[in-house]
């Protein structure tokens, strides 16, 4: 469950509530029942308040509707995250969330005394956030408890995606931020396409793409407002790439529906791919005999074992010349010698050539990814995990959400 970051310029903005005092709190009416947890309409409006202040977005019909289903939604599964956590002995005590509370406010330029004026004076409580603070560290414990140590990322995982980031590389490039939607069923297909168009309405009146993404999207970029980062335009779902290839920077998408839900996205900027070459790293080693000597350097060749052999192969020709040409990026290579090793395999020579009296082959010794501003190894062991534990963390949920008895009643 993603932390909703609350923007202290945006709590600023009246939104002309009183705030809800201790008897309205009372004469509220049951929201939902989860499990024997209360949802009361009052902690439903307030956190729909929360999210439209954090979000400034417009007090629309519509979109007050949208936001206070998301508060229902996001409600329901904090109630089971507590109740999962609490059967752990998984507890946050107030000082932890206290420390949470000012890492928000320091966030925000702001302090924690400005920080609840401003949710007051919007009409929430700052115990709305604190409940929310709580949720989230207390299923982040669970979750790293429960899968932190059991999640492994193979040296073959990292370096098929270091291969595949490397091949897309050269392809064009999108800076992006997302809003994504998930829905399984086409009822809420239908749900998440409307909530989708309103917040869209809401941002074209300038309401900011980060601070809607914080609080609406599903995504594990939420967090992040949404961005990210730098992708090629193949790493992108199927349904994304055509609708990305169009936009301009600037500019967001109508809404997009892909078999797992509904996304909005922002071009913040786009590039070309790096130039070829750019993203590999060669170690390359030269062989040189006399042209008298080639029949030999031919049959040593057919002997050779990567660059494990080559010293012996090179010590056996007369006249042979053995030459490091060290290890580069392959793009940053003498033109020639691209064109030469271009199509060779690690381990393999590129066809002998006669250069005046003497003939040469050229032996890759090793061709890894690299360069080019592409992450590193560890760097892509972080990603993957987190990947897999919020799979595990999404898939976990889901099991109590089916589990639990949910009752809910209209707003």
């Amino acid at each position: 469950m993603k932390l909703k970051l609350v923007s202290a310029a945006v709590l600023a903005v009246a939104l002309g509530a009183a705030p809800v005092t201790a008897t309205a709190q009372n004469a509220e009416g049951v929201a939902a029942i989860v499990n024997d947890n209360v949802i009361s309409t009052f902690d439903v409006r307030q956190r729909a308040t929360l999210l439209l202040v954090s979000a400034g977005l417009q007090q629309t019909p519509e979109i007050q509707a949208r936001a206070r289903a998301q508060a229902l939604r996001d409600l329901v599964d904090e109630r089971l995250q507590i109740e999962e956590a609490a059967r752990y002995e998984i507890t946050v005590t107030p000082e932890t969330i206290d420390g949470r509370l000012a890492d928000i406010a320091r966030q925000n330029e702001t302090t924690v005394a400005d920080l609840t004026a401003s949710l007051g004076g919007a009409g929430v409580s700052v115990r709305t956030l604190r409940q929310q603070i709580e949720a989230d560290i207390a299923w982040q414990r669970l979750i790293g408890g429960m899968y932190g140590s059991r999640v492994r990322i193979s040296e073959v995982a990292i370096r098929e995606t270091q291969q595949r980031i490397a091949a897309n590389a050269t392809r064009p490039q999108y800076q992006i931020s997302e809003i994504f939607l998930p829905a399984e069923t086409e009822q809420e297909f239908t749900e998440m396409q409307q909530g989708a168009m309103r917040l869209l309405e809401q941002m074209q009146r300038g309401a900011p793409f980060p601070a809607v993404a914080r609080q609406f999207s599903q995504a594990p970029s939420a967090a992040a407002g949404g961005d990210i980062g730098w992708i090629a335009a193949p790493d992108l779902a199927p349904e994304l790439q055509s609708v990305a290839a169009q936009l301009q920077r600037g500019q967001v998408s109508l809404l997009v529906r892909t078999p797992t839900g509904v996304y909005l996205i922002a071009m913040r900027e786009r590039r070309e791919g790096a130039a070829a070459g750019s993203t590999t790293i060669v170690s390359l080693r030269q062989i040189s005999a006399p042209v008298a000597r080639r029949q030999a350097l031919e049959r040593g060749l057919r002997r050779l074992n990567g660059c494990g052999n080559i010293d012996d192969i090179a010590g056996a020709i007369d006249g042979a010349e053995l030459a490091d040409l060290g290890q580069t990026q392959e793009a940053e290579l003498n033109p020639s010698i691209r064109d030469r090793i271009t199509g060779v395999t690690t381990g393999n020579a590129t066809p002998i050539i006669v250069d005046g009296e003497r003939v040469n082959t050229i032996v890759v010794c090793s061709r890894e990814v690299g360069g080019g501003g592409l992450p590193d190894r560890e760097q892509i062991e972080s990603r993957l995990r987190e990947t897999e534990l919020a799979m595990l963390s999404e898939r976990h949920l889901r099991n109590l959400r089916r589990e639990a008895t949910i009752i809910t009643r209209a707003q």
